[in-house]
């Protein structure tokens, strides 16, 4: 017994170790992307805008800075996906109300681009199964993303890109 208790105990204290690491990293990403500026968090109405599809349910799968799939926002808790209520008002701006973090609202006029694509850092899925928001967050170019729970709304969602 007292063989096997050294070995245990020291896988023990490796795992806490791998843990304490990732929190740390985590911690100091978040540090390094304070200079973003909080994003909204502001109703469509309060934005003087109307309902134009939704609202659909989805899975916000987080952000990331834009053409970069990897680099996850750790910043006001926009790297944390979550299940969301996703709303388009009619003047382009898109209202996130996530399950855990705060609301975010991306107003129309910061919204550049609307894509689909496989997937950025959390959820990989292949073909354009990603609804992708490209908007701009201070001086900042953003891409959020979106796993829609119907195929119908992500296609429907995706032809408004005349409102980007």
């Amino acid at each position: 017994m007292s063989g096997q208790l050294i070995p245990v105990l020291l896988l023990a204290a490796l795992f806490v170790l791998i843990l304490a690491a990732m929190a740390w990293g985590w911690r100091r990403r978040g540090r390094s992307q304070q200079h973003l500026p909080a994003p909204l968090d502001s109703s469509l109405e309060e934005l003087g805008e109307g309902i134009d599809h939704g609202p659909v349910d989805a899975v916000y799968v987080d952000t990331v800075l834009a053409e970069q799939p990897l680099e996850r926002i750790v910043a006001h808790s926009l790297g944390q996906r979550a299940n969301a209520a996703v709303t388009l008002g009619d003047g382009g701006s898109w209202r996130l109300e996530r399950e855990g973090p705060a609301d975010l609202t991306i107003p129309g006029s910061a919204v550049s681009e609307i894509t689909s694509g496989p997937g950025m850092a959390g959820k990989f899925i292949g073909g354009d199964g990603l609804l992708i928001i490209r908007w701009r967050l201070g001086d900042q170019l953003l891409d959020t993303g979106l796993r829609l729970a119907r195929r119908a709304d992500h296609d429907l969602l995706l032809s408004r890109k005349e409102h980007a």
